[in-house]
């Protein structure tokens, strides 16, 4: 897997910040609250979980659906009073129609909640437990929904604190974990957070909260989820499930979406990574089953989900009313779950923390510049013809002549080589790029060179990620194991997002995790944590 770069040192926002997070050393001007005043995450962190993407599906689907279904002016009003609006600035806040990203985050506030849901030393924390981006391509018959690990380690602009939080502009911190960033500013300051990261202009935010999660699970008539042999047992949750599938209600749902310590093996035991997997199988049951079991039909149940999701919902201005859900409703009737992807963002671990993830370059910018220019997932990163390919080759070795030889070796794959030169010592090879608009350029180069080389995003936050299209850079270094041999030619056309490039140079070097809403719900998961511990 390719030796990961922080962009430039700067991409890579939570109380009581981990090792690593620049905010636990927070520069305070006069006018702004010592970071000592921050509230602890404290053992909420462990144990929440509620804000799963599977109540996201639930929440969406049944108040959009049940909106468009029940015409009635009563229950209009009614699910109308019930929704929240927060204003969000950095959206659109345009109409549905069109392409769509939509950032969607589980709030982990405890606030009004009641008892039942871990201890904290704040009822007001209000970090972001799960982020979601949704993506719809301009017809609404394709979306992809694309999973932030929480854990991620990324730039966070400065934003305006909380009240309850402090006060003051704080940050911005060149590198800070991303689910703090709604705690500290706010839906604002996760949107802006998000923004920078991906580069996409987001249009709409949605916020849910977890208290109805149980009732919501009930009211559908429970979630059929699929549990491979040996079973999931999480003594922090306080699940026991046993291999096969098993219908899952109230305390039972509860648990297992909010699992992390029963999930996972290896060093990704216990992790973000392993959880997002079994959130998007919790996803897919869900659409199949509302899809598949005529829930859509239903009034009366269709009429106790929506009125109790929509009590959960918080959404922007743009979204702000039942007219508008209905309108959402209304472009995605021919959204079929055949036809929506889920995918994990790409990730590391952080060097300077075992706990903590990094975006993995090109690959996270890969997949956004995927979303920018509104491609269809092919199943795969997609990569470009190597003719579409412009590369400089640097020589960083010292051996004479190596640049040459290596730019005539990319030639007979097909890559349009611009120049050649030496430069500094390097201990490694590297593909250089600038942003987005250049990391599928980059990647295609990165799968023409053996020994999966690292990979540079040169654009330091908070320069806009988009950058311009350009040439990529090869830096050829210490341990160079030359370029791939040339391939037989692919079968298509060799051009479009899905197309295999003629004469593809290998393999790309790293898989992304990906699941189809349609899939088998006991495909794509997670193992089973063979020492998921004990609480304290």
């Amino acid at each position: 897997m390719p030796t990961v770069h922080s962009h430039g040192g700067q991409r890579r926002g939570r109380p009581a910040p981990p090792p690593g997070d620049e905010r636990a050393g927070r520069r305070s001007p006069p006018a702004r609250r010592t970071s000592s005043a921050r509230p602890a995450s404290g053992g909420w962190r462990q144990l929440s979980g509620l804000a799963r993407a599977g109540y996201i599906a639930m929440v969406l689907v049944s108040v959009i659906v049940v909106a468009a279904s029940l015409g009635a002016y009563a229950v209009y009003a009614h699910l109308n009073g019930n929704i929240q609006t927060v204003k969000v600035a950095g959206l659109s806040h345009r109409s549905v129609y069109g392409a769509q990203n939509i950032l969607v985050l589980g709030s982990q506030t405890r606030a009004g909640q009641g008892p039942g849901f871990g201890s904290n030393a704040s009822l007001d924390t209000s970090n972001s437990d799960n982020l979601l981006l949704i993506h719809l391509d301009p017809t609404h018959t394709h979306a992809i929904v694309l999973s932030i690990p929480r854990d991620t380690m990324v730039y966070e602009p400065g934003c305006k604190a909380r009240a309850s939080i402090g006060d003051g502009i704080w940050g911005p911190y060149r590198k800070a974990i991303i689910d703090g960033a709604m705690n500290i500013g706010g839906p604002s300051c996760a949107v802006r957070t998000v923004a920078d990261l991906t580069g996409i202009k987001l249009d709409h935010f949605v916020m849910f909260n977890f208290n109805s999660f149980r009732t919501m699970v009930d009211t559908i008539g429970g979630v059929e989820v699929c549990v491979p042999p040996g079973g999931y047992r999480d003594p922090y949750s306080h699940l026991d499930l046993s291999g096969g599938k098993h219908l899952l209600t109230y305390n039972e749902a509860l648990a297992y979406v909010r699992t992390r310590h029963g999930v996972g093996s290896g060093s990704d035991a216990g992790g973000d990574l392993p959880r997002i997997q079994l959130q998007q199988a919790f996803i897919s049951s869900v659409v199949q089953k509302v899809s598949s079991q005529g829930i859509l039909g239903n009034s009366i149940q269709l009429l106790k989900i929506a009125n109790t999701a929509t009590q959960a919902l918080t959404v922007d201005q743009g979204l702000s009313s039942v007219s508008k859900l209905i309108s959402l409703a209304r472009s995605l009737v021919h959204l079929r779950p055949g036809d929506v992807t889920l995918i994990t963002m790409p990730t590391v671990t952080d060097p300077a923390n075992p706990d903590r993830l990094l975006p993995e370059e090109p690959q996270d910018d890969v997949l956004f510049q995927m979303i920018l220019s509104g491609q269809l997932w092919p199943r795969h990163l997609p990569t470009l013809p190597p003719g579409q390919v412009r590369v400089r080759v640097l020589n960083g070795t010292g051996i004479a002549g190596l640049a040459g030889r290596t730019a005539d070796s990319l030639r007979r794959l097909g890559f349009q080589v611009t120049g050649t030169g030496n430069t500094a010592p390097a201990s490694t090879s590297t593909v250089a790029y600038s942003g987005t608009a250049q990391a599928d350029s980059a990647y295609t180069l990165m799968t023409a060179v053996k020994g999966a080389p690292a990979a540079e995003n040169m654009l330091a936050e908070p320069a806009p990620q988009a950058g311009p299209a350009g040439p990529v850079t090869l830096i050829i270094g210490a341990g160079f194991a030359g370029v791939n041999a040339p391939a037989a030619a692919a079968g298509g056309t060799g051009s479009g997002p899905a197309a295999s490039p003629a004469g593809s140079p290998s393999s790309p070097p790293a898989s992304v995790e990906t699941r189809n809403a349609a899939a088998s719900i006991c495909s794509g998961l997670p193992p089973a944590n063979p020492d998921p511990g004990t609480p304290p």
